[in-house]
């Protein structure tokens, strides 16, 4: 697969996750939010709420995206390791995707006009 097509599909599954997420979020904190017992959100709360949580599982692929991009490159102790340290594993991709979430929608769109 040539990077023409890596940055099409990495693109395409970005901004469907965050937009998805987006929507999702914002009908799950007004349906919330509506509740008599729960605590009173203005509509502006609700939209900041609705655009930055779905940040955090985009943030999360795209740590995925840049660390697992050669995974066959790994050797296999290292593989054991990434499966048996899974939890640090995670919260790192997850912070190496929040780091590198704009570069590589920066790098991808370059390449796709490329």
């Amino acid at each position: 697969m040539n990077e023409k097509q890596i940055a099409k599909r990495y693109l395409i599954s970005a901004l469907a996750l965050y937009f998805g997420g987006a929507v999702l979020i914002g009908a799950f904190a007004f349906a919330l939010s509506s509740r008599p017992e729960s605590a009173e959100l203005s509509g502006g709360q609700l939209a900041a709420l609705a655009l930055l949580l779905p940040l955090l599982p985009c943030a999360s692929f795209s740590g995925f995206v840049t660390a697992f991009l050669r995974v066959g490159e790994l050797k296999k102790n290292q593989l054991f390791l990434i499966v048996a340290l899974f939890p640090l594993v995670l919260v790192g991709v997850t912070v190496l995707g929040a780091v590198m979430l704009i570069p590589n929608f920066i790098k991808y769109v370059t390449a796709l006009f490329k």
